[in-house]
């Protein structure tokens, strides 16, 4: 894999990280500024597993069109949530647990189509992913303020651990 592709998931770990800084020093936001935040965050990141996917020969063909299908359900239920900020907690939750289930799923199947350095930490990141996603669809009527704070804590989670994935894979030397 390229050392390019290291830098997009340093850069979006950085990113990841920063919103969930963002939604810890604001948690009195409105709804629309949390479902942004979060939508966005969807959006881009199933946009950049699709790109990084589409153009990317480092992993075999079922995973590459895995990941692929998985990123543009992500990116979608980012534009779901961007369509429909204003929209009730309860369809904010679930659009956000889909989107967290997918990218979680996603996540898996790429590292264990892949040798890359890193692989059990990616098996991790969509492994909490998931279990953060499954947590929401099993105890709905979870307040706002909890949402916000698991989120928050997820998205730093997840940004630390891009961050290690991606300087592993820039220590890791050339094959």
């Amino acid at each position: 894999m390229s050392r390019t592709w290291n830098w997009v998931q340093l850069v979006t770990g950085l990113l990841t990280l920063v919103l969930g800084v963002v939604a810890f020093a604001w948690p009195e936001a409105t709804l629309r500024v949390v479902g942004f935040l979060f939508g966005l965050n969807l959006l881009v990141a199933g946009l950049a597993r699709t790109a990084v996917l589409l153009f990317s020969a480092g992993y075999p063909m079922l995973n590459r069109i895995l990941g692929i299908i998985f990123g543009v359900f992500v990116a979608i239920v980012g534009i779901l949530c961007l369509r429909n900020v204003a929209g009730s907690v309860a369809l904010l939750l679930l659009i956000v647990a889909i989107g967290w289930l997918l990218d979680g799923l996603a996540e898996i199947v790429l590292a264990i189509g892949s040798d890359r350095a890193g692989r059990g930490w990616r098996i991790g990141v969509g492994a909490v992913a998931m279990l953060a996603a499954i947590g929401l669809l099993i105890w709905p009527g979870i307040g706002l303020a909890t949402f916000l704070f698991i989120g928050a804590t997820l998205l730093c989670f997840l940004g630390i651990c891009l961050m290690f994935v991606a300087i592993a894979g820039l220590r890791a030397r050339p094959a």
